[in-house]
């Protein structure tokens, strides 16, 4: 798949741009703060829908303006054109149209622009708190399967009623067993499939990883990532039951402390080099070298299992990364797809790359002839 243009209007400091693409490598060069970033975050919004940036859309609209508009003309790797028109405003929030039809069910329509990105936020993916994992394998997951995407809301809305009704039973010094048990059965039901799937994708992910993570390398370290569910099971276990049974063990517990102990919304990711907890021991450059390592397993994964090459985004290559690796992670780029990087200058790793190259400054683009 290829983005061939993208028209950006009122979307952070970018305020009218319209741009063409090379078919490659497509390199944002500038000082920082002036939109280079803001271009990976409208190209992977047009794919996602949602911003790797922020959790408010409305901060995307430029000062003074009521709505953004982003356009982007994409083509998947069986020729079929794809034309996705992204409009946010203050007054009626998002509206995303997919060859000029309305789309009412965003859940639906994740996945079909498949996109990976690495960058300078993604660090919280390695150094950060469990939520960060999770929410980088729900969106790596939702990409690969819809389903997915459908238990995990509903598992969520579940989870946010049934702590509603366990902080009013903590207030009030009160309870009642019949009233949650329906909970308790839905969220078995749902979370099963949820922890089954993390459990899958998370194996299939590894077997590309540690690969990708050695050609960048050039060592004999090891990467491993291992999946670490809140719920303790073996693979040819019954999920559901011992979710089950564990929601009615801990229940007192949930009750005096009015919030959902047991379940997928506690699951951690743990990524480990040479059997130390890339967490506790990685230096910063071997967090960015595994960040990239994923992104590259990720655009492998999703390649292997839909047939269709994903957009790669990634933010600041070149910084914290020696001479040697950036020319390695160029070379394993030249065999993936479509690519969009940044950078303040061009690089003498790149000088002679095959590639469009766009200098970003206040907010205006322009192609180098």
């Amino acid at each position: 798949m290829k983005i061939n243009s993208l028209e950006l209007t009122n979307f952070r400091n970018l305020h009218q741009q319209a741009i063409q693409f090379g078919e490659k490598k497509n390199f944002f060069i500038g000082n920082n703060a002036q939109g280079k970033t803001n271009l990976l975050e409208a190209i992977y919004l047009l794919c996602l829908t949602k911003s790797f940036r922020t959790n408010h859309d409305k901060e995307a609209i430029s000062f003074s303006a009521e709505q953004y508009i982003i356009k982007g003309d994409f083509t998947l790797d069986n020729g079929n054109p794809q034309r996705i028109v992204l409009a946010c405003s203050h007054k009626e929030g998002k509206q995303l149209s997919l060859n000029r039809k309305r789309v009412n069910r965003v859940a639906d329509f994740i996945g079909d622009l498949p996109i990976v990105i690495s960058s300078p936020d993604e660090y919280e993916i390695t150094i950060g708190p469990p939520p960060e994992r999770r929410k980088f394998f729900d969106i790596l997951i939702s990409q690969l399967d819809r389903r997915y995407l459908h238990y995990l809301v509903e598992y969520l809305r579940i989870v946010k009623q049934k702590s509603a009704i366990l902080q009013q039973w903590k207030q009030e010094k009160t309870s009642n067993a019949k009233i949650i048990d329906p909970w308790n059965e839905r969220l078995a039901e749902i979370g099963a499939q949820i922890i089954y799937r993390r459990h899958q994708f998370t194996y299939k992910l590894s077997l590309h990883l540690n690969q990708i993570y050695a050609s960048l390398t050039q060592t004999r370290e090891k990467l491993e990532i291992s999946y670490q569910p809140n719920l303790k099971f073996q693979e040819s276990d019954d999920i559901q039951k011992i979710f089950h049974d564990e929601l009615n063990i801990n229940l007192s517990k949930e009750i005096q402390r009015g919030v959902c102990l047991i379940g997928p919304h506690r699951d951690d990711f743990i990524f480990k080099v040479n059997d130390h907890e890339l967490k506790k021991y990685g230096s910063r450059g071997q967090h960015k070298t595994v960040l990239i390592a994923l992104a590259l397993a990720e655009y492998d994964l999703i390649y292997s299992l839909k047939n269709e090459k994903p957009i790669i985004l990634i933010d600041d290559l070149f910084s914290e990364l020696d001479n040697e690796r950036e020319k390695l992670i160029l070379k394993k780029l030249t065999q993936t797809g479509q690519v969009f990087l940044t950078g303040t200058e061009i690089q003498a790793n790149t000088a002679n790359e095959q590639a469009a190259f766009f200098f970003v400054e206040d907010g205006k683009v322009m192609q180098q002839k």
